[in-house]
């Protein structure tokens, strides 16, 4: 896990980058200008720094060259987009360590950071200004304007403060919370846990629909359908949704329901080949973080107002119930005829809840091995004696005995 700090003077997209990178494990910081950002970098320090080019006041290069002052050895990513390839230059000759080209992916991003933290050279640079760049740092070219949305890449979107729902509440500084074996009372079976490979490194969903099973991928931005074979999961199809950061889904008949937590939205698709969107409606709080069909009514978590929702499922996907969420970070949810179910992406904890009017939590369970490492519970749901399980950036899912989970009674 490494400290990243992110300068930029726009606070929608420091919360999306950060959101992205602390998905993966880091702890992130930020600051919205330069004299801020030097201040911690001086008293606190720093693993990498990513480092908008234009702010007001003290621009990249200014914050830059003062950095390099006293510190030359911290890593800084700038993050350039629209404007002068002179700039860009300048700062990869004072001992920028890369460059972001804006429109950048997830994924790009992700490549960055972890390139450089190892001490690698980044990618090849993308987009237009990306190349252009790499020609002026290695010779003369062109130093003319240019943007790089000339070259269709994916966007990571700005969005107004207001309705941006720029992801669960996990994807801020995660850390390990450590509830002590003592807390739980012994009820372990013996444990028959199988590990499935998949192709999803970001899993966010998982639910099963007869032999089917569903799941999406917040980074790739895709929904693959699998089939349970034997002891693997053979993937049937898989498809692409641009522009679409996945936290949750639920399938009801040929309907698909898709929850985007930057978008603050539950998306109604048909089940057919490319997923068609037949509407998008605006979910009740900001970061929409997991779905689930009972065969009556859509329920959703969601990860800022730490509640449950159970909606009718009609042109408005009314409201019809609110309910507290006991999880730090609310995300996959569950319900069968006796209990509902959820769980904690944070803390990795599970919650069993009565079916009662406050949908009271009664007890908390944890799965064996789930206290390792700090990598977020991102996927749940049960499957008859079974829960399945994926973790942020594990590349497998988990096939667990409900059985073999400790418990916790949680008092009235």
């Amino acid at each position: 896990m490494a400290r990243i700090l992110v300068v930029d003077d726009e606070s929608d997209m420091r919360m999306a980058l950060g959101n992205v990178l602390s998905r993966g494990g880091h702890q992130v910081y930020e600051a919205g200008d330069g004299p801020t950002a030097l201040k911690f970098l001086h008293s606190e320090g720093a693993d990498i720094v990513l480092l908008d080019m234009r702010l007001p006041g003290m621009d990249g290069v200014q914050i830059l060259k003062k950095l390099r002052e006293n510190d030359k050895e911290t890593p800084v990513v700038m993050v350039t987009g629209y404007g002068s390839l002179e700039s860009a230059v300048e700062v990869m000759q004072l001992g920028a360590s890369h460059y972001l080209a804006k429109p950048f992916s997830n994924q790009e991003l992700v490549n960055t950071v972890e390139r450089v933290l190892r001490g690698e050279r980044a990618a090849d640079p993308v987009g237009v200004l990306g190349k252009r760049l790499e020609a002026q740092v290695r010779g003369p070219s062109s130093t003319a304007p240019v943007s790089v949305r000339e070259a269709g890449l994916p966007v990571l979107r700005r969005t107004d403060p207001e309705t941006s729902a720029v992801a669960w509440a996990f994807f801020g500084a995660l850390g390990a919370v450590v509830l002590g074996a003592a807390l739980f009372a012994a009820k372990r079976a013996p444990i028959s846990v199988r590990d499935f490979p998949v192709a999803q490194k970001n899993p966010t969903s998982l639910v099963w629909n007869g032999p089917e099973l569903w799941t999406a991928d917040w980074v790739a931005q895709t929904v693959t359908q699998y089939k349970l074979a034997g002891d693997r999961l053979e993937p049937v199809r898989s498809v692409s949704l641009p522009d679409t950061h996945i936290t949750g889904l639920a399938v009801s008949g040929d309907r698909l329901w898709v929850c985007d937590s930057w978008k603050g939205e539950i998306q109604e698709r048909k089940l057919d080949e490319t997923l068609s969107l037949i509407a998008a409606r605006k979910s009740p709080g900001a970061k929409p973080s997991g779905l689930f069909f009972d065969g009556r009514y859509l329920w959703s978590s969601d990860a800022a107002t730490k509640r449950f929702y159970r909606h009718g499922v009609d042109a408005d996907l009314a409201v019809l119930e609110s309910y507290a969420a006991p999880a730090r970070s609310p995300s996959s949810i569950y319900k069968d005829e006796n209990f509902f179910w959820s769980a904690d992406a944070q803390t990795r904890r599970v919650y069993k809840h009565r079916l009662d009017r406050d949908l009271k939590a009664i007890e908390e369970l944890l799965a064996p091995g789930l206290d390792a490492g700090s990598a977020p519970l991102s996927a749940f749901t049960i499957q008859g004696a079974n829960a399945w399980i994926g973790r942020d950036g594990s590349g497998r899912f988990s096939r667990i005995p409900l059985a073999a989970f400790e418990v916790r009674q949680l008092r009235d």
